[in-house]
């Protein structure tokens, strides 16, 4: 395997131009994927008013402001960094079409590539103008970026079609399975419940355990099918 392609760091950006899709619900499965993983991750939550991630994860999330120039180098200077750990950005949908222009003007996915950072964007995928519309634009814009559509079926409108959201990577939309009040709430809590911090009934902890599991192992195959694609050239070029 190329050393540069198995020492790569993973960079996760979670988005959506609308508000209350469960994006942040996202954004804390893939830092628990990545913890039970035993993978080394950082959070990042760029939600002005709503750090609500950072307030679920306090240890492993810094509070991002890009309105300014200082905030926005203090940001992708971290997001830069080779250093192999795990990220995931939660972009609030206030800030989402600012991030990405950012992210255009620096040519930030040129130097992902140069310095083995896979980035690849988390886009909750609603049955709405503006959200089909701003994942077109997006995929046009950044059509080397892995763009992933993912289905949450606790949203009010999620899309049932995936006419609007197709993509040309070895991506299928994910889809984040339907999750009662009460195991949300303890979702929300500082860390994944187990027997051993969890005082509710054992049954509630092993449905909420086994939901996570479905969720982790589309993230696994996630990442395994992005891998080939980028082994891919390589491979063909050996045959």
């Amino acid at each position: 395997m190329d050393r540069r392609t198995d020492r790569r760091t993973p960079l996760f950006i979670v988005c959506s131009p609308l508000p209350h899709v469960g994006k942040t619900l996202l954004a804390r499965l893939l830092a628990d994927y990545f913890q039970a993983d035993g993978r080394t991750f950082a959070a990042f939550d760029i939600n002005p008013d709503d750090f609500a991630l950072a307030q679920q994860l306090p240890d492993h999330t810094t509070i991002a402001h890009i309105g300014d120039t200082k905030g926005q180098m203090a940001l992708f200077d971290q997001l830069i960094i080779a250093d192999e750990t795990s990220k995931v950005v939660d972009v609030g949908y206030k800030c989402f079409e600012q991030f990405f222009t950012i992210l255009q003007e620096i040519d930030f996915n040129s130097e992902a590539h140069r310095k083995s950072i896979a980035p690849v964007v988390m886009f909750i995928a609603e049955q709405d103008e503006r959200s089909m519309q701003s994942y077109g634009s997006l995929a046009e814009r950044f059509p080397e970026l892995p763009l992933v559509p993912v289905l949450n079926t606790g949203a009010g409108t999620v899309a049932r079609s995936r006419d609007g959201f197709r993509s040309k990577y070895a991506t299928i939309p994910l889809q984040i399975p339907f999750l009662p009040p009460a195991l949300k709430t303890a979702l929300q809590r500082s860390a994944l419940p187990t027997p051993a911090n969890d005082r509710r009934p054992a049954g509630s902890i092993a449905d909420l355990q086994a939901w996570s599991r479905r969720v982790f192992l589309q993230f696994r195959e996630l990442e395994l099918r992005l891998l080939l694609e980028e082994l891919m050239p390589a491979l063909q070029l050996r045959a």
